[in-house]
């Protein structure tokens, strides 16, 4: 951490300022002239299947060093616990908060599932680079192991289900491919550096943009769970970032992968989150509806715990 100067600020607004743009005009084009649901989804594969694991199979591979291999268990421990708290503190909350049954589910797998992918790499490297960037990746690893086995246990209601796509997920495997390349200490060709430079340089705009597109194709029902909505989007937003924060305080853990590990705890709910919710028979309006808002509040958060963790 480091005081805020001048041009500290200054590349802190230009930063948002950007993602906030790109991901806005997404939102705006989805919602002034909307790309079919299937073309949606085809361009959302697009980056999550190909674009996104050969950008962060480049990153991992040409800036990995012995200081990234040594945190890497650390955040990927974090990416498991993190999700695993907001779990706990939404059950502890149900009944306080008198959850309707039908909810409950929902309420504790939305809590646990970030945007860490699609919002959370570009901001974190927008922030810190290249190295913010796969820091945020190893966390995000993390993340997708405790989702896609716990998480969708939760959701189903306890059932067992097939474990599959976690082990075929290209964005694990790109991760895990560029790590094995930087171990292997290879250097790339210049013919194959400057094409996946030109792609990494191309994936995290596109990233954004599909992630505003997706956003505006959620149609919330009507506000009458604002009191829950409202819970939630504190707990997800603000709650679990701040108890993360404390922790790392207490622990004296006080450097660049802890402020990435912060600011993926902050992150809102993760845009798959609808669809997980609608395919286990869930509550999936109020999922939709708790998407959207606690997206449009990070606006005001995320700044927030940003300018708190350079202080």
């Amino acid at each position: 951490m480091s005081d805020i100067d001048a041009e500290t600020i200054s590349q802190l607004i230009a930063a948002f300022t950007t993602i906030i743009f790109i991901y806005g005009l997404g939102f705006a084009i989805q919602r002034l002239r909307p790309f079919s649901t299937e073309m949606l989804t085809q361009l959302s594969k697009l980056v999550i299947q190909i674009l996104l694991p050969l950008y962060l199979f480049y990153v991992t591979a040409s800036t990995t060093s012995v200081e990234t291999l040594s945190v890497a268990p650390l955040l990927i421990a974090a990416g498991v616990l993190v999700p695993l708290l907001g779990y706990g503190l939404a059950t502890v909350v149900l009944k306080p908060a008198a959850v309707a049954k039908r909810q409950r589910t929902t309420f504790q797998f939305s809590i646990m599932v970030a945007n860490t992918a699609f919002l959370g790499i570009p901001i974190c490297q927008a922030l810190y680079g290249t190295v913010g960037a796969v820091y945020a990746v190893l966390y995000d690893f993390g993340t997708a192991l405790i989702v896609l086995t716990f998480g969708i246990w939760v959701i189903s209601g306890g059932r067992r289900h097939n474990w599959q796509a976690l082990f075929l997920n290209p964005i694990i495997w790109g991760m895990v491919l560029g790590l094995g390349w930087a171990i292997a200490g290879w250097t790339f060709p210049q013919w194959l550096a400057s094409p996946l430079e030109t792609l990494g340089d191309l994936t995290m705009p596109l990233a954004l943009l599909v992630g505003g597109a997706s956003l505006a194709s959620i149609r919330p029902t009507g506000l009458e769970w604002r009191r829950l909505l409202a819970g939630l989007i504190a707990a997800r937003l603000v709650v679990v970032p701040l108890i993360v924060a404390g922790l790392f305080l207490l622990l004296g853990w006080d450097d660049l992968a802890a402020n990435v590990t912060i600011i993926q705890a902050a992150m809102p709910l993760g845009l798959a989150t609808v669809m997980f919710v609608e395919s286990y028979g869930a509550d999936g309006p109020f999922a939709a509806a708790a998407t959207l808002w606690s997206t449009l509040f990070t606006i005001i958060s995320l700044p927030l715990i940003v300018v708190f963790l350079l202080s």
